[in-house]
This record gives C-alpha cells, sequence and structure tokens, in this order.
C-alpha cells in the first residue's frame, strides 16, 4: 500500500493536519475584523465537531455555513462578552489603586462575575454551533453542559488556557510558539475541546432528530 495514500497513517496525519492549517487560517481571517469574532469561532467549532462526527467534511464549506447560518446570533453574544470583558478590566484597574474599605468584597464580586463570563465564554459558541434555539435558551444551555459535567469543563479551560499561558511566560519560545498558533494553534484547541463538547452534546443532539420542529428541538443541521 501507497504510504502516502488517504487510507495510511501518513495520509491520515497529512489530511489532519491540512485540515486544521485551513481552519486556523480560515478563524484568523475571518476574526481580522474583531467584531466578527464571535461568528468565527462558532464557525470553527462547527467545523470541528464536524471533523469528529462526519470525518469526511469540506473545511471552507462547513467553515462559511455556520459562519454565514449562526452570524447573528454569535456576534451579538460576542459583543456581550466583549463588553463585560472591558468592564471588568476598567473596575480592576480601578480596584488595583483603590484604598476603599469596600475594595476586597468588590475584587472578589469581580473574580465570581469574570469566572461565569469565562464558562460561558468557553461553551456558548459550540453550543450555538451545534444547537437551533433562541439566544437566552443557549445561554442557558451553555451552563447547563458547563457544570453538568465538571471535569470536561476543567479539561476544557485547561486545553485552552495552558498554551495560552505557556506561550506569554516563555519569552525564549515565543517564536515557536507564535508560529504554531498561526499555523494550527487556535484551530488544534477547538478540536480537542470538540472531543469532549461532542461528548456532552451527543445525547441530546440523539434525541433532537427525534423531536418535531415544534417542540423547540435543539440540533443545528448540516
Amino acid at each position: 500500500m501507497n504510504i502516502l495514500s488517504e487510507d495510511s497513517i501518513f495520509g491520515q496525519i497529512f489530511g489532519f493536519l491540512g485540515n486544521m492549517i485551513a481552519l486556523n487560517v480560515l478563524w484568523i481571517v475571518t476574526s481580522l475584523p474583531i467584531v466578527t469574532i464571535g461568528a468565527s469561532t462558532t464557525a470553527m467549532y462547527y467545523t470541528a465537531l464536524k471533523l469528529h462526527k462526519d470525518k469526511d467534511v469540506t473545511v471552507w464549506k462547513a467553515f462559511f455555513q455556520s459562519f454565514k447560518q449562526n452570524f447573528i446570533q454569535a456576534t451579538a453574544i460576542w459583543a456581550v462578552l466583549a463588553a463585560v470583558g472591558v468592564l471588568l478590566f476598567i473596575e480592576g484597574k480601578w480596584l488595583l489603586l483603590s484604598e476603599s474599605a469596600s475594595s476586597t468584597f468588590l475584587s472578589f464580586s469581580l473574580i465570581g462575575i469574570g469566572l461565569i463570563t469565562g464558562v460561558l465564554l468557553l461553551y456558548i459558541f459550540p453550543v450555538i454551533a451545534a444547537f437551533s434555539n433562541t439566544l437566552g435558551r443557549l445561554a442557558a444551555h451553555a451552563f447547563y453542559f458547563a457544570f453538568h459535567k465538571p471535569g470536561y469543563l476543567i479539561a476544557t479551560a485547561a486545553i485552552t488556557c495552558l498554551p495560552m499561558y505557556f506561550t506569554m511566560v516563555d519569552a525564549k519560545l515565543f517564536p515557536v510558539y507564535l508560529l504554531i498558533w498561526l499555523m494550527c494553534g487556535f484551530s488544534l484547541t477547538a478540536y480537542g475541546n470538540a472531543w469532549f463538547y461532542l461528548r456532552l452534546f451527543q445525547p441530546h443532539l440523539k434525541a433532537a432528530v427525534m423531536e418535531s420542529a415544534q417542540s423547540g428541538a435543539w440540533e443545528r443541521e448540516g
């Protein structure tokens, strides 16, 4: 058997890396306007979930299908999360300079709000990618999935945050890390997280197939 054929181990590895690089480039390019980060992240997770589920996926077609389909909802929630993030940053800087007696209480409050925002940031875009519903219900589903299996929440948080942490603290290897991020870092992160998300979503996706459109089915077609 030809070692470079699609069915060979090398062919599968090269095919996987090609998909990851293509998905990474699509995400970076469509995220450049900043306001589109929500839609591009949703599209990246939609494609990553399909790669886990279906294997035979045309990356750019799946990406732009989701980008177009989920643009409004993903952009709306991204705007809210970005605004909350900016406010938390401003309040945090103010608290660092403040000597008020209430600063300790406010600090814990900000940490709590930040953690809640972080959980929503981790789960909302994969949920939008996988399910169809109102934005309020999708946000509720995101929190449900996050705390339904706390171990998965810890795993996805680690997959998302630890590579970024090592990138920022290791100045010597920063150019290497940066190259990896530009080539396939973001898509590999999404693909790793998608393994956990698919196992959380799968029972609900199967149940949704048997529900009528009037019953508020969650499943995102395609």
